[in-house]
């Protein structure tokens, strides 16, 4: 667990899980536990995912805001919300980018010689996640930031392309007649979670490390070859888990 704790040695003033008795969770699908069910082709809720599992072994209350399909603007908003209702919590954890670095790919298929701006274009993605971390720590909760898993580019170049709507030879003219773009752009947006907590010296979940620390990480995703399947998210709880125990 080396990425784990290569980023969390400094503690971060981080407090102990002792101190803790509510944390709340901001994110998108992955930490909703959303999966591809390849019997029904249809998105499903896992109930093992890695927040259930990971809630089950630790003696705190665990309110998962997560959202399918949700955006950093979008979260701030309905962080913002949680906090006028009075949201009572000591931690936060943050995990955001999957949904902000896609693209409309009907859109890039219809014009693929023009310039198109992913759904939360970087430079606002960034500000956005600062933004988030400066509101929670003004009401005296302290964010924890998690990076993303790796992607599989090529994989979901297949799935976006089977969609109704798209154009596949478009598409790949747009990436440059590269899959691995998609990999990449998911990779910047991961970094940024990076370096806006190194920038605020607070803590994070460096899940991507592990996850590539695996020989064929790929085997951990679901078809569509970004979000993670039952076992990839066993894998994400017992990083949490791990990461948590530093601070027992």
């Amino acid at each position: 667990m080396c990425g784990i704790l290569l980023l969390s040695r400094l503690e971060c003033g981080i407090m102990k899980l002792s101190m803790i008795q509510n944390l709340a969770i901001w994110g998108d699908s992955l930490l909703k536990g959303i999966i591809f069910d390849e019997k029904t082709s249809r998105y499903k809720p896992l109930k093992t995912c890695s927040v259930n599992l990971f809630s089950k072994a630790f003696p705190f209350t665990v309110k998962n805001n997560s959202r399918f399909g949700c955006t950093a603007p979008k979260a701030l908003e309905n962080l913002q919300a949680s906090l006028n209702n009075g949201l009572q919590a000591e931690v936060a954890l943050l995990e955001f980018g999957g949904n902000d670095c896609d693209y409309n790919w009907s859109e890039i298929s219809r014009n693929p010689e023009a310039h198109h701006e992913p759904h939360t274009p970087f430079q606002t993605f960034c500000s956005t996640m600062e933004k988030m971390a400066d509101l929670l720590l003004s009401h005296s909760i302290k964010p924890v930031f998690m990076n993303l898993p790796p992607i599989d580019g090529e994989r979901y170049y297949r799935w976006i392309s089977s969609l109704k709507d798209t154009d596949p030879k478009a598409i790949l003219k747009w990436l440059g007649g590269q899959t691995d773009t998609i990999y990449r752009q998911q990779e910047r947006y991961s970094r940024a979670m990076e370096r806006v907590a190194y920038q605020k010296n607070l803590p994070l979940i460096d899940v991507r490390d592990e996850f590539l620390a695996i020989h064929n990480y790929r085997d951990y995703l679901c078809l569509d070859g970004i979000h993670l399947n039952e076992q990839g998210q066993k894998v994400m709880a017992d990083i949490f888990q791990s990461y948590a125990m530093n601070y027992a």
